[in-house]
């Protein structure tokens, strides 16, 4: 039997300007991720300031993420307050107790927790996950540079597939993907969305208006081929 195929939502993170997240909004973008206290420190200019007023800028039903690598409640609690997101992904430590210490002070906010898929026990981490949190983002490690995440790298997508089968929460895709491969990257895993980063920037790591706009387009057609 065929899986029952939905619409496949779309974040697009790195947002850095207000000119790119109104562009996006007009593409039918659902979720915009603003990477902000990483551990490199400010990414493309964005501080938090910058990424609080594009946000407020933002029209109604557009998601805006806080993509971070706080590791504590408060923390977490006073970024997501201050930026006005609605999510919050979480990247790096962060442990469950704290997570538990969010959902109470902040019912409201969504929680996605990022998973390296790294190997078989990607699936263990992933289950030990899903009934924390809202969604599970699914992205690749880098051995040679200690990134997870925003590496331009795929990884194994028959284990993200697997953990898509077999967790009870939205599962979003990331990890190197581009208008060139989301679409089989869907036929492959079935995500409830898919994330792209480095995939809409140009070769000097510039943001390309022309691939946001075939990254969506792939998708799109994606969903039109698996009917």
């Amino acid at each position: 039997m065929a899986r029952e195929r939905r619409r496949v939502r779309i974040q697009v993170a790195g947002v850095s300007s207000l000119e790119e997240a109104l562009f996006l909004e007009r593409l039918g973008v659902d979720a915009l991720g603003f990477t902000v206290r990483l551990p490199e420190g400010v990414h493309d200019g964005l501080t938090e300031a910058k990424a609080r007023s594009i946000i407020q800028a933002l029209p109604p039903f557009v998601t805006s993420v806080a993509i971070t690598y706080v590791s504590d409640a408060r923390s977490a609690l006073e970024l997501a307050r201050y930026l006005g997101v609605t999510a919050l992904q979480l990247h790096g430590d962060f442990p469950a107790s704290e997570l538990e210490m969010v959902r109470v002070a902040a019912p409201h906010l969504k929680i996605i927790r990022a998973v390296s898929v790294v190997g078989s026990e990607a699936m263990a981490v992933a289950r030990s996950w899903e009934r924390r949190v809202d969604a599970l983002i699914l992205d690749t490690y880098d051995p040679a540079t200690g990134r997870r995440g925003a590496t331009g790298k795929t990884h194994d997508w028959m284990l993200s597939a697997e953990i898509v089968r077999n967790v009870r929460v939205p599962v979003i895709l990331a990890g190197g993907l581009t208008a060139r491969n989301v679409a089989d990257a869907i036929r492959t895993v079935n995500p409830w969305a898919v994330d792209t980063h480095t995939g809409v920037e140009d070769a000097q790591g510039r943001r390309d208006f022309a691939a946001m706009e075939a990254f969506v387009e792939s998708v799109r057609r994606a969903e039109v081929e698996s009917r």
